[in-house]
């Protein structure tokens, strides 16, 4: 483990070789989204489409500098990056490699290992290289001397960062259809030495003791039993990677594949023909209730779907198309089935040869179509999914709108752009009554979180935000959905964590004055319909002559506008600015103004700005309103819409008037 330069920053490189006497292990992760009913259909939403790899493994270092080196940069490591080869995927000087990475590191332990970008492969490096993992030490280790210059040391790798490797392409058999259409079968035997587990099978019944009653009481809903199956391999040559890539291309836990269970149902009594569509075996009534099977010899695989039983005869749905000799073929049953983990483990013996151990669960609900559910959509593997947040920060006369996703990278719909940040939302509480609906979100408090807003408190107006589910294909977000919409209410923060809580319909339920009074003063905030009055016609714009960081006083020069009004003192108090730095705006509410003089003004800000802004920079500045008559007639020329005394309605709007019946009349 050595320092390095990566990016331009400090990181550290792993360039500790495993000792492969010693199994080197990959973990595999696929995030994702699950739920299941009462019934036992599931749905299935991948939340990533890319590997998470973790990475353990042992090495010898020998001698005083490299133990010494070891020791310093474990004391120095905190939270640079770290570069971890990886092992398994090693390639030589002028070939190509067979898993694709953003980065690789040339490290053939006799030159200075060099890390070199993707975009230097081009037909291969000068040297044996490595594909490279960008993340972190998920444990510490703790070396244990084996002499004075000599130390084992078990490292635990996890990536954490944007880049992802990318296992080769891999295309299994094909398999038959299912609900969802044609499935492929997966491609790889069980290893016999370590039994595999396929005989059982479970469904779902809820037990309770209520009373003191002898009995349970049962809830069961109807459902198919669903087998559990879980099943070793020893997998060579180019057979590991193709399991991740297989594991990727699944989705994970989402995606079905036939699975043989390693279970046989029956022995053939003749022959098969390719054109036959029937089995003779020797125990007919061996299949029981299951559908499918696949017919095995040394290097042949069918999958067949069996249509019906006649004694010792299966009736097929479709011609076999290969013929199989008796004596040499095992018919086993096949089930349609997907990984039952979220990460696959391999223990790599070799660079070429691993060894792993596999849980599938069947899922019988989905070889063909259901009533009332539609495979892809309700029910089923459904798209890679992303969450999507959109706050509005609803300035006087403009809105200012941040677009994020949590998704591993930017996605776009089309018109807009989803910055990939650290940002999620809990459970969303939804009320069929008027109550609010209300959720909150974590973030990181990353560059342009509008949360930061509120953390010392900046945020001058509402904040309101709305989350979205999108359907993902590439960098592309489609088919989105509403899932809430409000305002974000307050938040709190430990260390550089936000958690903000937002409800819907804040504004309704949170008031603690009617919308409108009856008073003197003006009903109706300036710019907004009722006022009558547009922001771009009351609009001074100038450029930033200094600004006093601890008093956030601003002081403004060369101001112009289109508008002929005397800039008094206090004119712009109650009003607010835009001050735009760098590319970003933000806005503050106006404490105060001075009168001009000189050609500049001093306004008082009601709140310091977060990043203080250079001379120069661009600022776009509004009055303010007191809601005083005086001040409508005479800065802004407005009383024909002032909303306050003496026009205010001569009766309560939100009372109705009950006649009085003056006839006298009888029924």
């Amino acid at each position: 483990m050595q320092p390095v330069t990566f990016n331009s920053a400090p990181a550290y490189l792993l360039d500790d070789a495993p000792n492969w006497a010693a199994p080197v292990t990959v973990t595999a992760t696929l995030p994702a989204s699950y739920e299941r009913s009462l019934t036992g259909k599931e749905t299935r939403r991948p939340t990533g489409d890319t590997l998470r790899l973790e990475i353990k493994w042992s090495a010898l270092v020998d001698g005083a500098a490299r133990v010494t080196g070891l020791r310093n940069a474990l004391q120095t490591l905190n939270v640079q990056p770290v570069l971890c080869p990886f092992w398994p995927g090693g390639f030589a000087a002028g070939t190509l490699p067979v898993i694709t990475a953003s980065w690789y590191v040339l490290l053939d332990g006799v030159s200075a290992p060099s890390v070199q970008p993707a975009s230097a492969l081009g037909s291969g490096f000068a040297r044996f290289a490595y594909p490279l993992m960008i993340g972190r030490l998920a444990e510490l280790p703790d070396p244990a001397m084996l002499g004075a210059a000599m130390c084992q040391v078990d490292f635990q790798f996890a990536e954490d960062d944007a880049s992802s490797l990318t296992p080769p392409a891999f295309i299994p058999p094909t398999g038959i259809t299912a609900a969802g259409g044609v499935r492929p079968l997966f491609p790889f035997a069980p290893d016999w030495q370590i039994n595999p587990v396929s005989g059982g099978a479970e469904v779902d019944v809820t037990r309770q003791q209520i009373g003191a009653t002898r009995p349970l009481a049962s809830v069961y809903f109807t459902q198919p039993n669903r087998r559990r199956i879980e099943q070793s391999f020893t997998l060579l040559n180019s057979d590991p990677l193709n399991l991740l890539s297989f594991f990727a291309a699944m989705g994970g836990e989402n995606d079905s594949f036939w699975l043989p269970a390693a279970l046989m149902e029956a022995a053939l009594t003749q022959d098969v023909l390719a054109t036959d569509t029937a089995l003779q075996v020797d125990n007919g009534a061996a299949l029981g209730t299951n559908t499918f099977i696949i017919l095995e010899s040394v290097n042949q695989r069918v999958p067949l779907a069996v249509s019906s039983v006649a004694g010792s005869q299966w009736n097929l749905a479709a011609a076999v198309g290969t013929a199989f000799t008796a004596g040499l073929t095992q018919i086993e049953s096949l089930v349609l089935a997907r990984f039952d983990v979220l990460k696959v483990e391999l223990n790599f013996l070799s660079p070429t040869t691993a060894k792993g151990r596999f849980k599938f669960k069947e899922l019988p609900w989905e070889t063909a179509a259901v009533a009332g559910e539609t495979i892809g959509a309700t029910m089923g593997s459904l798209p890679v999914t992303a969450m999507l947040y959109v706050f509005t920060l609803t300035v006087p006369g403009a809105n200012v709108v941040s677009r994020f996703t949590n998704f591993e990278r930017n996605l776009s719909d089309g018109t807009n752009t989803y910055l990939s940040v650290p940002l999620e939302n809990g459970d969303i509480n939804e009320a069929a009554t008027p109550e609010r609906q209300n959720v909150s979100l974590k973030a990181r408090n990353f560059p342009g979180n509008p949360l930061a807003l509120l953390v010392p408190f900046q945020l001058e107006w509402p904040l309101l935000v709305a989350i979205y589910e999108a359907d993902v294909s590439g960098s592309t977000a489609g088919n989105l959905r509403c899932y809430f919409s409000g305002e974000v209410s307050d938040v709190s923060l430990e260390g550089p964590i936000i958690t903000a809580n937002c409800a819907a319909l804040n504004w309704m339920f949170d008031r603690t004055a009617a919308r409108r009074l009856y008073q003197q003063n003006d009903n109706w905030i300036l710019f907004e319909p009722a006022n009558g009055l547009l922001p771009a016609d009351w609009q001074w714009t100038a450029v930033v002559v200094s600004y006093d960081v601890p008093g956030a006083a601003l002081i403004i020069g060369t101001i112009t506008s289109t508008n002929a009004a005397t800039l008094n003192a206090h004119f712009f108090a109650a009003g607010y600015l835009a001050v735009t730095h760098a590319g970003a705006t933000q806005y503050r509410m106006i404490a105060d103004s001075t009168a001009p003089a000189g050609g500049q003004i001093t306004l008082a800000l009601t709140s310091p700005l977060v990043t203080a802004p250079s001379a120069g920079d661009t600022v776009a500045l509004y009055p303010g309103y007191d809601g005083q008559a005086e001040t409508a007639i005479n800065t802004f020329n407005n009383y024909a819409n002032f909303g306050g005394f003496p026009f205010i309605p001569t009766g309560n709007p939100f009372v109705l008037r009950i006649p009085t019946n003056t006839g006298m009349g009888k029924k």
